[in-house]
Parts: C-alpha cells; sequence; structure tokens
C-alpha cells in the first residue's frame, strides 16, 4: 500500500486532477478502493465510480450499499470535492475510526464525484455559467438577435452590467449600500438610474430593450430519467435516458440491486429534497415515508440543512424510489444565506423593496466581515463596445452564490459527509445471529440457523422495493461436503423479507419489529465435519459461517 495521498479541500478540481486523484487513491488503498467507468459522456470523457468498501470481509456486491453522486449540474461542482472528501475520509479513518471501520467492513460505497465531466468542465475553465452538458439542445441560439451573456473584460467572470439612464431606467442604487440596487419608486425622477443587464454582447438588435439569450446548452440531465418523464419540461431531452450520462447511471444503478439508499448531490439552498416527487405524502407507504423523513433528521443534525419534499419530475431521486424503491435524496448544499443569519424563506417572500434592500445589505455585510469582500465584485467603469461606458459588478456567480467561496469548501465537505455516514448506517444489515448443532442420533445432526436484520431498513430496503418486485427475498443455504448428507430440510430456504428495527417504531408498546427468522436442517454425516451457513440478501447482504458437526456441548 502507498502513502495516503494528500488533496486539498480549498479549491475546485478539473477533471483531469479529479481522474489523476481517483487513480492514486485507488493505488495507495487497493484493499478499500477500486475505480472504473461506467461509461462516456458526451465528448468522450469517463465518467468514473469509486467503490469504497473493506474488501477483505467481503465483495462490494456481497454488502449492502450506498450509492452517492454528484455534478450532474455543471455548475454544481462543490458536491463533486465533497464526494472526494468521502472518499479522503473514509481511507483515512479507516483502521483508526471504530464507526468508519466498521461501516467499511460492513457497506459498499458507491460515489461518483462528476457524472456530468463535460459541463463541469467547461464551467471550470471558461467564464460560462451552465447547467447541462454541452450538447446544443434544443437550438443553437448563438446568432439570435438579442444580449448573449459573455466575459466583455476579460477578468474571467460574467456579472452584471448596470447602464445609466436616468429617464427610462428601472433601478437605482441604495442609500445604506451603493453596492445593493434596490427598485425606483413610482414617483421617483431626476436619477441617477439604471438598466440592469447580464455582462455580454448584442447580435443583430437595434435599440432596447434586449432580449437576453440562454446559453446554447438548454439540457437538464436531471429531467432526463424515466419517471415521470415529459417532454415539455425544460431540457428534459429527446426521450427518457436519451444522454449518454443519465443513460450510465441508470445502468450502473440497475446492476447493482445492492443499493438500499442514495444520494444525489446538488447546489444551493442548505436543504433536502425527498420523495414523494408527485403525489401527497399520505398516498405514500407508510413506513417508507417514516423512513425517509427519520433518516432526514439524521441529515439535518449534522448538515443544519432541513427536509423538504419535492415537487420536480423525472428527476434521479424520483427514478429511483418509484423504478428501483430506493429511497433517497437530493442534497442542496451550500446556503450563503444561512451564513448570512438570513432564512430562506424570508428572502424568498421579501416583495417589500425596503425589506429585500435590508436583506440585500445584510448579505454584503456578511462578505465584508467574513470573506474580506472578496465574493461581491464592486461595480466598476467598463467602455462597453457597443453601449459605451458601463459599470460591471455583483456577486460572484460561481463561487460564492451557486458553490462556497473556497475558504469555505472543506466545511462543507465535511458536514456533508458525515450526512452520507448516517445514511450508510440506516441501511439494512443481514447476519447469522445463532448457529447451532445438536446430534440426534449418532452420526444424525440438527442443525439450527437464526438469521437477523440487525439494522434500521428492512432488507428489501423499502415496501416499495417489494412493491415493484425488484428484490429478491432473502434466502439461506446450508453448503455441506459430499460426505454429508442433507436428510431433512431444503438446501435452500426462503426467508421472505426481514425487517428493521424501524418497523418496531410504528406500533411503539404494542408489537415489535418482525426482523429475525429461523432455518433448520437435519444431516447425516461424520462428528467432525464442517458445514457452511449462508445466509443472503440483495439488500442487506451476505454473510457466512462455518460449524462443526460435533456432540452439544
Amino acid at each position: 500500500m502507498s502513502e495516503h495521498p494528500q488533496i486539498s479541500f480549498d479549491r475546485y478540481l478539473t477533471y483531469e486532477e479529479l481522474t489523476d486523484y481517483l487513480k492514486v487513491i485507488a493505488e495507495a488503498h487497493p484493499s478499500l478502493v477500486s475505480l472504473k467507468s461506467i461509461g462516456k459522456s458526451y465528448e468522450g470523457r469517463d465518467i468514473w465510480a469509486v467503490t469504497v468498501t473493506n474488501q477483505e470481509t467481503a465483495a462490494a456486491a456481497d454488502k449492502p450499499a450506498l450509492y452517492c453522486d454528484g455534478n450532474i449540474h455543471a455548475g454544481e461542482v462543490s458536491p463533486s470535492m465533497i464526494l472526494l472528501h468521502t472518499v479522503d475520509f473514509l481511507t483515512r479513518k479507516f483502521g483508526d475510526d471504530e464507526e468508519i471501520t466498521r461501516l467499511l467492513n460492513t457497506r459498499a460505497f458507491y460515489l461518483l464525484p462528476r457524472v456530468n465531466p463535460d459541463g463541469a468542465e467547461k464551467y471550470l475553465t471558461t467564464p460560462y455559467l451552465l447547467r447541462s452538458s454541452v450538447r446544443p439542445y434544443p437550438d443553437d441560439v448563438s446568432e439570435l438577435p438579442g444580449l448573449h451573456p459573455c466575459d466583455i473584460d476579460g477578468d474571467g467572470r460574467i456579472l452584471y452590467m448596470r447602464v445609466r439612464d436616468d429617464r427610462r431606467g428601472e433601478w437605482k442604487t441604495s442609500r445604506k449600500d451603493p453596492r445593493v440596487m434596490v427598485p425606483r419608486r413610482p414617483a421617483e425622477w431626476g436619477g441617477p438610474f439604471y438598466h440592469i443587464y447580464r455582462e455580454g454582447q448584442l447580435r443583430k438588435t437595434e435599440g432596447e430593450p434586449f432580449e437576453e439569450q440562454p446559453v446554447p446548452w438548454g439540457l437538464d440531465l436531471n429531467r432526463n430519467f424515466p419517471s415521470n418523464w415529459d417532454s415539455d419540461t425544460k431540457g428534459a431531452g429527446d426521450y427518457p435516458t436519451s444522454e449518454p450520462e443519465v443513460r450510465s447511471i441508470v445502468e450502473f444503478i440497475v446492476s447493482h440491486n445492492n443499493i438500499g439508499g442514495m444520494q444525489a448531490l446538488h447546489t444551493y439552498g442548505g436543504f433536502f429534497y425527498r420523495n414523494p416527487y408527485q403525489y401527497p405524502e399520505e398516498d405514500m407507504d407508510e413506513e417508507d415515508l417514516k423512513a425517509t423523513i427519520e433518516i432526514a433528521r439524521e441529515g439535518e443534525a449534522v448538515t443544519g440543512y432541513s427536509d423538504e419534499k419535492s415537487s420536480n419530475c423525472s428527476t434521479l431521486t424520483e427514478w429511483a424510489y418509484e423504478h428501483r424503491g430506493i429511497l433517497g435524496y437530493t442534497t442542496e448544499v451550500w446556503d450563503r444565506l444561512a451564513r448570512a443569519g438570513i432564512d430562506r424563506h424570508e428572502y424568498r417572500r421579501a416583495d417589500d423593496p425596503k425589506v429585500r434592500e435590508e436583506l440585500e445589505c445584510r448579505l454584503l455585510q456578511w462578505n465584508d466581515r467574513e470573506l474580506a469582500g472578496r465574493a461581491f465584485c464592486d461595480w466598476r467603469s467598463f467602455e462597453h463596445p457597443q453601449l459605451g461606458e458601463v459599470e460591471l459588478g455583483g456577486w460572484d456567480p460561481k463561487f460564492a452564490v451557486q458553490n462556497p467561496p473556497p475558504e469555505l469548501l472543506h466545511q462543507e465537505c465535511f458536514k456533508n459527509t458525515r450526512w452520507i455516514l448516517r445514511q450508510a448506517a440506516a441501511l439494512p444489515e443481514i447476519g447469522i445471529e445463532e448457529l447451532e448443532v445438536t446430534q440426534e442420533a449418532d452420526g444424525i445432526f440438527r442443525i439450527r440457523a437464526l438469521v437477523g436484520n440487525g439494522g434500521y431498513l428492512p432488507t428489501s430496503a423499502s415496501n416499495k422495493a417489494k412493491e415493484l418486485e425488484v428484490v429478491d427475498r432473502d434466502r439461506v443455504c446450508l453448503q455441506a461436503p459430499q460426505d454429508v448428507e442433507i436428510i431433512s430440510g431444503e438446501v435452500e430456504q426462503e426467508l421472505g423479507f426481514l425487517d428493521g428495527f424501524l418497523s418496531g417504531h410504528l406500533g411503539w408498546g404494542h408489537e415489535t419489529a418482525d426482523s429475525s427468522a429461523e432455518s433448520v436442517w437435519v444431516v447425516r454425516g461424520e462428528e467432525g465435519a464442517e458445514v457452511q451457513v449462508v445466509a443472503r440478501s440483495e439488500r442487506a447482504g451476505v454473510q457466512t459461517k462455518t460449524v462443526r458437526l460435533q456432540p452439544s456441548q
């Protein structure tokens, strides 16, 4: 094993840097980390999947697994860093930290840090802001008349322009802070007043107003999944899984049926979206809903984020539950509003100009106090090639609004890694809890196995999975050498599905979870012969124990 590689969480890695790190960490920890490409992006980049587990206790496929991905939206690059942090944290702490060691001994983590490598690379290496992959969609808008966002002053950012027009300008500067723009009041005249536009250039446009044109990359990969796909949804693509990145994700999840939980990491807002998406909570299975909410509370405890029901369609987490019975969360990381002491809902509802002005001033005070003013670019004069003198400025859209400033990135990584670990800990976990041999007669032995689920979730991971019939029932098998004859009991016995201790919460004081099952065999064999009992659950793992045929002690 090589020395543990160092990685810094105060900057954002390009695709090449990310790839190099994944290869180095896999080489440094071959018994914990494996790396594979699950497919190619639109531009031909590998979509990397990292599997982290202690391969000496069992293969990843024989353990309950948590799937996590990030950066499906091009600009949401902090989730990539969170998942790299998770890889780093798990491998550094294994063997020293009791919780981490137990998780890697009993569970597998499938971590896909950058599932949209093309979009992320354009975001990180150009001034452009985009949500999608780089496939032009639905049409090429580059020659449409209007304002096309671009970096006109060459500083590497696309900010805002304010253009003075004392007659028709809609905005004015705040008296509390001249960096803040506030609406012009109905009876105000004289100025100075301004128009506000995205930084950019005009094409085939005479006069005003200027219609802002979108970037030519209009896909939304997180609206391209099969569940409730709708061609009228903005960015939905040509058909479900039409995009190679989405198809690769779907194929990976379907081929790894040990996945019982999911984290899809996004930005921004500081909350978790959860199922059900397209119908009321009361129509969701009661136990699945309770599990979803209770696990989210674990996330709330370590991140400070809130739990919210989503209404989006054809997203990864909606498809994962509705088609595969996987409980999942869309975690929107990073909340600059909360950092400034502002309630997100208050900010969104602030339609009173005075309230909005106060909130904007508080954001700038936070920027000045905590970030030394770096997140907001003060308005500065610039000679626009078409508009003449304008002023450029505003919030850094990439690394203040959408993603944490680099100096705050590690904090987001750490607390979201803890959230991932909390969800992994809630997965089901099958085990052979009792295994005993009694001698019935000379050469005749009775073998009894008690198989139990020591996890929070049922061994199916959800009742939805049972309803969909996408997961096989648990089984237990007796493996005996040729000279041992099974004279009673099926070699392989079906156990059904075993409850997790979640089920005992539903009927407090009245019932307990049905979390164990007994299997019995009678065999004929020589004293001292060894047999194996194998308990197998698609989503709760595999455990094997060996017992020797001998008289009862």
